[in-house]
């Protein structure tokens, strides 16, 4: 196996060496013409570039599988094979176990990487890269990609600033089904937390920026509606989740405005997402009833207690994996010796 990823190379290098789904076809035909390589399957996500081929003697193949990449992408400067790392043997099946149980994932634990593993498996199989290891190496890939979900907890708890915000009030609420929220500044981490409320079922949005066009922009991403920067405070009555992401000298959100706010709305709870940096809610509107606000420092604990609770599950995760390979080595041993 040779590759690239987030921790090896930065994002300019990663997409100099990205495979588009539509290039992917052809680099497969490609890389099985070689003679050194019997067998091939290539990953390509945002977070990393691998190709995994079968062959022999492994000199040769890590040098082919570098020159392979290099030349499919037009990459002449020798400077670039410094991200690159190589793995060979058992060690080169371990890491495509660890990569299908999103191990060694950029945020441990996420859901997408083991079926990016299957589809990136399915294209080859399709392209006739694989025949006989692969197919076994493959599928027993994704089976420990099952069992680390099925057998541990390792997705379990946000363990970004985002999904923590999420978590939060889907523990407030019970549950995001038809919540109305309203997004008060038109920052990055304000708009995926409205994402993933959106995406996991609230529904009215109200998005209030200083600069009108852009809240207009945001608000035709959740089929919501732009108000005035200045309306914020009346629209908070008829939100159920409030995410604040104002670049202010000073609170926006104070008690005295909370107070009356709550007094002209139905008594039910408010949530409020605070992402400002200074704070956009005064400290003391969390004393109020039916308030409750989490600032990013709030937000970053929730986060780094889901993180270690993962890490534990991780190490689960890697015992699963040792016993699963001395398991399968017998037979791997065997489709080997009679390949190559």
């Amino acid at each position: 196996m040779v590759g690239l990823n987030h921790r090896s190379a930065p994002i300019e290098v990663r997409e100099k060496f990205a495979f588009s789904k539509n290039s992917l076809e052809e680099a497969l035909t490609r890389l099985k013409t070689d003679a050194q390589i019997q067998e091939g399957v290539i990953l390509s996500t945002c977070n990393r570039v691998e190709i995994y081929a079968l062959g022999r003697p492994k000199e040769k193949i890590n040098g082919a599988l570098t020159n392979f990449l290099n030349s499919f992408h037009k990459v002449s400067n020798s400077s670039y094979e410094k991200y690159l790392y190589t793995l060979n043997g058992i060690e080169a099946i371990k890491h495509l176990f660890r990569v299908s149980s999103s191990l060694d994932s950029q945020i441990l634990g996420e859901t997408q990487i083991l079926g990016q593993v299957k589809n990136a498996y399915l294209k080859a199989r399709q392209t006739g890269a694989v025949s006989r290891v692969f197919p076994f190496v493959f599928e027993e890939a994704i089976k420990i990609g099952k069992r680390a979900r099925s057998q541990t907890q390792i997705g379990c708890g946000a363990v970004s600033i985002s999904t923590a915000a999420v978590e939060m009030a889907r523990k407030i609420f019970g549950g995001l089904a038809e919540k109305s929220i309203l997004i008060v500044g038109a920052g990055k981490i304000g708009e995926l937390s409205a994402e993933y409320l959106y995406s996991r079922g609230a529904k009215m949005v109200l998005v209030a920026n200083r600069t009108f066009s852009r809240a207009q922009q945001l608000a035709k991403k959740f089929n919501g509606k732009a108000i005035a920067f200045d309306e914020f405070p009346k629209a908070i009555i008829e939100a159920d989740i409030v995410i604040s992401s104002v670049n202010a000298p000073h609170t926006l959100i104070k008690k005295e405005m909370m107070s009356k706010i709550i007094s002209m709305g139905k008594g039910r709870p408010v949530f409020i997402i605070d992402l400002g940096l200074p704070r956009n809610v005064a400290p003391d509107v969390n004393t109020l009833n039916n308030v409750y606000v989490y600032n990013l420092d709030d937000l970053k604990r929730v986060k780094d207690a889901n993180l270690e609770d993962r890490l534990k599950e991780a190490e689960k995760i890697e015992v699963i994996i040792d016993n699963h390979l001395k398991k399968i080595e017998p037979k791997l041993q065997g489709l080997l010796y009679n390949e190559l």
